[in-house]
């Protein structure tokens, strides 16, 4: 049996079959519904926009009105007639485009959000895979080891020299294993059918390609997460100031004209008795208007009401806006701290494994050696193969440990705007997973 087993199985040369992060992340923009609905909103507000700023451009219409009349004419019967109009003037009108622009910045920088959490879920699932499927692979070493270390344990018991109670402890080790080894392999299960609802790729086929993870890069969390400010807390402050944009819009409307610029050109009909009630040599049936229409609200209690209900959406898009950057200061600080406590825990759990590897070959060189320790009996076949799980199972502790990290340290990328960036990256990576260790050979 190898001395020092394989660290990590799924970090070898990847495999036809095995999926590449960049793929995954790449398909689950593609596929997200979230995203799909985020880019409608952001295509819906800039066509918002479009329209505020299109009203001081002139339309145009074509319609007619002909039709039979008796006796004198009512209405202007017209075989055709083409009208135009468009704002000349508003005071509100200004304060309304400049509210449209800040919702589509909105919507542009929710989209951005959304696209980072569909990118930070979709990495975390995938690493997190690759992470199970090599603690499963750790556990099933183990879970033969343990078997070794079963049938010694009998054969000792038989020879009188082992008690059942060890007998039992060692059942009881090789029965907790096979339980964490199942919970795994569920959770593998789990973490595949979440991808394939993420990318639309089938289960069964994904695989992960530890080495097209990039590496975590080395920030300064602490002086970026001051400076930063996360598409979430910009768009609300947006949407505050497009709320705010548009109350002032409507309270300009009181008491302030609104212009209009119209025209109109008419074909009257000559089917109809026009020339009976109208002097002939005046009456015309090419016609022209043009002018302009001014509006000056005196009383409007609708409008002012309006008004108050535009200030008060403000007033509480603002204080939301503010919500938001205090909730996202201390999330990110409680962020900040957690990753130094759990890169402690990593290097502890690192240092653990190490030990446990060192064990393993000082106690496998002396049983092979046949060598007793200094202050006693030699070393036994049992205390050999319990160190071979010992070895494992810390293995599969330091992973933990160790993805707890990767987990900190995407929702800090996320948290300074870094994400995508870094995500980008693995399209052309070749290196070794994020923060794991590099696999050693085999020795015995």
């Amino acid at each position: 049996m190898p001395l020092i087993q394989n660290d990590n199985a799924s970090s070898a040369s990847n495999n036809a079959g095995d999926v590449s992060l960049y793929t995954v992340v790449d398909l689950a923009l593609r596929n997200s519904k979230s995203v799909g609905v985020a880019e409608a909103q952001a295509e819906n507000a800039r066509q918002g926009w479009k329209e505020t700023r299109d009203v001081y451009i002139p339309n145009f219409s074509l319609g007619s009105g002909l039709g039979y009349s008796y006796g004198f004419p009512l209405g202007t019967p017209t075989v055709f007639n083409v009208t135009s109009t468009s704002l000349l003037f508003s005071f509100s009108q200004h304060d309304y485009i400049r509210s449209a622009k800040a919702a589509t910045k909105a919507a542009m920088l929710s989209l951005k959000n959304t696209r980072q959490q569909v990118i930070l879920d979709t990495s975390l699932t995938y690493i997190e895979l690759d992470k199970t499927l090599s603690q499963v692979g750790a556990l099933h070493e183990a879970e033969v080891d343990a078997d070794k270390l079963l049938v010694v344990m009998q054969d000792r018991v038989q020879a009188g020299l082992e008690t059942n109670m060890q007998m039992t402890r060692a059942r009881l080790t090789r029965a907790q294993i096979a339980l964490r080894a199942i919970q795994m392999e569920d959770h593998a299960d789990e973490l595949r059918q979440h991808l394939s609802g993420l990318t639309g790729l089938d289960p069964a086929l994904i695989q992960p390609a530890a080495s097209s993870i990039p590496q975590l890069p080395n920030l300064d969390f602490s002086m970026l997460l001051r400076a930063a400010t996360p598409p979430s807390v910009q768009a609300a402050d947006a949407t505050a100031d497009s709320k705010m944009f548009a109350g002032w819009g409507d309270k300009r409307q009181n008491y302030r004209p609104t212009v209009q610029l119209f025209s109109q050109y008419a074909l009257f009909s000559k089917i109809n008795n026009y020339t009976q009630y109208y002097n002939k040599n005046s009456f015309q049936y090419n016609n022209y208007g043009i002018g302009i229409q001014a509006v000056w609200p005196l009383f409007d209690p609708l409008r002012n009401d309006k008004a108050m209900e535009s200030r008060t959406e403000a007033d509480r898009a603002r204080q939301q806006a503010e919500l938001a950057k205090i909730q996202n200061d201390e999330s990110n600080l409680a962020l900040w701290h957690s990753l130094r406590e759990l890169e402690a825990q990593a290097q502890v759990a690192t240092l653990q494994q190490q030990l446990a590897k060192d064990m393993l070959a000082a106690t496998v060189t002396e049983m092979n050696s046949n060598a007793a320790a200094a202050n006693g009996a030699p070393v036994t076949p049992q205390q050999a193969e319990q160190s071979r799980v010992d070895e494992r199972t810390s293995y599969v502790d330091m992973r933990d440990a160790q993805f707890n990290v990767t987990r900190v340290k995407l929702n800090l990328l996320n948290a300074v705007g870094e994400l995508e960036d870094w995500a980008k990256e693995s399209g052309q990576v070749q290196s070794n997973p994020a923060g794991l260790p590099t696999p050693q050979a085999a020795s015995h």
